[in-house]
């Protein structure tokens, strides 16, 4: 029982049981989500024309005219079952600054889908609803230095702003940016188990 060789074979088969018992793995442990992981990733998506197209409603009596002088968008003719009705498309110009519109004659409940450019930061990080799950809440608002002059001359600087909530995932080692919750799909946790930003 002295031989070194056998003596060595007893010690990997101890660890290899210890290991079985206690979970020992050679996989790298995932890390926790950060504030600042999380912004890095958003900024990718949002770099690559992803994930980046939000949407403001306002009323305003003024903003079709606006949009009309300044090249955003025209008014188009439609019929439809013999009635004809005005609605409003995105110029060449407007399709350049903004991704989508639907405006209304009324002037209530107007709805632009912007392109940015945008500024953001990440004010929190929540579990979501299974263990590899996270919630993350960014406030966004429009680059008003970078953002399109005509723009600016339409919509007040405080509409460009909006607070949605990430869904990221973990997948191995590596948590991805998969899409926004809807505001009855955020998950509420236990006031103990939601960690906050000074505790990342």
């Amino acid at each position: 029982m002295s031989d070194p060789g056998f003596r060595n074979v007893i010690a990997l088969l101890t660890l290899a049981g210890a290991c079985l018992t206690a979970g020992c793995s050679s996989e790298p442990k995932p890390v926790e989500l950060t504030p600042a992981a999380a912004t890095a990733i958003v900024s990718q998506r949002w770099s690559r024309d992803e994930l980046n197209h939000f949407s403001i409603t306002f009323h305003s009596d003024t903003l079709i005219g606006c949009g009309v002088q300044n090249d955003l968008w025209k008014m188009v003719e439609t019929v439809d079952r013999g009635f004809t009705r005005n609605t409003y498309q995105l110029t060449d110009r407007g399709n350049k600054e903004l991704f989508a519109i639907d405006l209304k004659e009324s002037g209530k409940s107007h709805e632009i889908t912007l392109r940015g450019p945008y500024r953001f930061e990440v004010t929190n990080i929540t579990p979501g609803s299974q263990p590899d799950v996270r919630q993350v809440e960014i406030h966004w608002q429009i680059d008003w230095d970078k953002a399109p002059a005509e723009l600016k001359a339409c919509v007040p600087k405080f509409e460009l702003s909006g607070s949605p909530v990430a869904l990221f995932k973990l997948f191995g080692v590596e948590w991805r940016f998969l899409s926004y919750l809807k505001p009855e799909d955020v998950v509420a946790p236990p006031a103990e188990a939601a960690p906050s930003l000074d505790k990342i």
